[in-house]
C-alpha cells in the first residue's frame, strides 16, 4: 500500500514537471508580450483569448502528454500495478484542468478537450501496463 501511495506521489511530480517542462516550451514558441505582469488576472485573461489555436492547443497537448507520463512513470514503480492507479492520476488531471479553467477565460472546445482527454489516457495507459487476465 505504501508503495502505490509513493507511486502516486512520484506520478504527481512527474505531471507538473512534464507540463512545466512542455509549457515552457510553449513560451518559447510563443512568448508572453513585452510589458506584461504574469500575476495580472486581467492581463492573462486578454492573453488568453488573443492566443493562437496553435498555443492553445500546445496546453491541451501539454496536459495529455503529461497525464500518460504520470501514469506510465506510477506504474512503473507500483507493484501489483493497480489499474486505479492510473485513474487516480487521470481525476487529479482532470481536477488541476478544472482549477485552471475556472481562473482564466478559456474557448469552450478547449475546456471540453482538457476536461476530455486525461481520463481516456490514463486509463489507455494503466491498462496498456497492466492488461486485464482472461
Amino acid at each position: 500500500m505504501l508503495r502505490t501511495i509513493f507511486a502516486f506521489l512520484v506520478g504527481a511530480v512527474a505531471m507538473s514537471l512534464t507540463v512545466a517542462g512542455i509549457q515552457a516550451i510553449g513560451h518559447q514558441l510563443w512568448p508572453l508580450p513585452a510589458g506584461i505582469d504574469p500575476n495580472s488576472h486581467a492581463q492573462m485573461a486578454t492573453i488568453v483569448e488573443a492566443m493562437p489555436v496553435a498555443a492553445k492547443a500546445w496546453v491541451v497537448l501539454a496536459y495529455a502528454i503529461a497525464t500518460a507520463v504520470a501514469v506510465l512513470v506510477a506504474t512503473l514503480i507500483a507493484r501489483p500495478r493497480w489499474k486505479g492507479l492510473g485513474i487516480a492520476l487521470g481525476l487529479l488531471m482532470v481536477g488541476l484542468c478544472a482549477i485552471n479553467l475556472s481562473l482564466l477565460p478559456h474557448p469552450l472546445w478547449m475546456a471540453i478537450a482538457t476536461l476530455a482527454i486525461p481520463l481516456p489516457i490514463a486509463f489507455g495507459v494503466a491498462r496498456w501496463r497492466r492488461p486485464i487476465e482472461g
